[in-house]
């Protein structure tokens, strides 16, 4: 038989609070690709795969109105991606990248695994954001997440 040890009332007792998130605009995503790449060449000079999500239509959704607005932001989000790729793999980074269906209305990529994508897209469905034409980039700590709505 298997006992936790009884969390102490101390740890009971603080509140549970969430770290505000603090994004930097890249630009437009024509502008966004080169300081991203250069970004994520800090940590990885070997290989790299991002996961990106790709948002499926939200009734919820505060940046698209109707689907003609999401298929020009999934068709603008994955020519960026493609554009990161290549950038990457043309200065000597394996880069590859997974797409996962979302049913946010945000385009999110992560330089970390699959984890940290859906933990990325929790913290930032609890973030507001306003309806922007430039990328943002959000250090959550473990990996990198860049943003386009």
């Amino acid at each position: 038989m298997l006992v936790a040890p009884r969390p102490s009332m101390s740890t009971l007792d603080e509140p549970v609070v969430d770290q505000p998130v603090t994004f930097i605009e890249l630009g437009p995503p024509s502008a966004a690709v080169e300081p991203f790449k250069q970004l994520v060449m800090r940590s990885h000079t070997s290989d790299l795969r991002l996961y990106c999500t790709v948002p499926t239509w939200s009734p919820s959704s505060d940046n698209c109105l109707d689907l003609l607005d999401l298929h020009k932001l999934r068709t603008q989000f994955l020519i960026f991606i493609h554009d990161l790729v290549q950038a990457l793999r043309s200065s000597g980074v394996a880069a590859s990248y997974v797409l996962v269906p979302s049913s946010s209305s945000r385009c999110i990529m992560c330089t970390g695994g699959c984890n940290d994508l859906a933990s990325a897209v929790d913290i930032l469905r609890k973030s507001p954001l306003d309806h922007r034409q430039n990328v943002l980039l959000a250090d959550l700590g473990k990996s990198l997440c860049l943003i386009m709505t």
